[in-house]
């Protein structure tokens, strides 16, 4: 009999952890913030299998959300309940660099978008101020290294 393909299911988790960086755990700890319906186990199989990360300990707390008042009706609201998980690992951990969010994720391009809507929103006719043309010309720049990047790897 020929083996078959495609039979077994693969499941791919749906679960966010965020880094928290926290400078007063140790060097083999790192804290998330995990989903409100994971448990600690959970956490520690996620971490082994996803990243293979060897876990040694998982310690979970559950922080109420924060009472404010309501402006419009005056009534006293709850935000949201947040889960921090602290994970102990057999390695040190290493936090992950913070992204430029300019060059690598069309930060430049959203400014210079919500100048451009400001600018509209001022009068009925635009009129780009010095901040803008600066920042029009550093996007058609990013624009133009992206594109000639682009045309050397092709």
């Amino acid at each position: 009999m020929a083996q078959r393909f495609g039979n077994l299911k693969v499941y791919f988790p749906n679960i966010v952890f965020k880094i928290i960086p926290d400078a007063r755990l140790a060097k083999n700890q790192a804290a998330f913030r995990v989903p409100l319906n994971i448990n600690k186990l959970d956490i520690k199989d996620y971490l082994t299998h996803v990243y293979n990360v060897t876990v040694t300990d998982v310690r979970t707390t559950v922080f109420p959300g924060k009472l404010a008042v309501n402006r419009y009706s005056g009534q006293k609201e709850r935000s949201s309940r947040i889960k921090k998980a602290i994970v102990t690992m057999k390695e040190e951990f290493e936090y992950p660099k913070e992204a430029n969010t300019d060059k690598d994720f069309g930060g430049l391009e959203m400014k210079y978008e919500t100048l451009r809507r400001a600018n509209k929103l001022k009068g009925w006719r635009i009129r780009p101020s010095v901040e803008m043309m600066a920042m029009r010309s550093q996007v058609r720049e990013s624009r133009a290294a992206t594109e000639e990047a682009n045309t050397k790897n092709d």
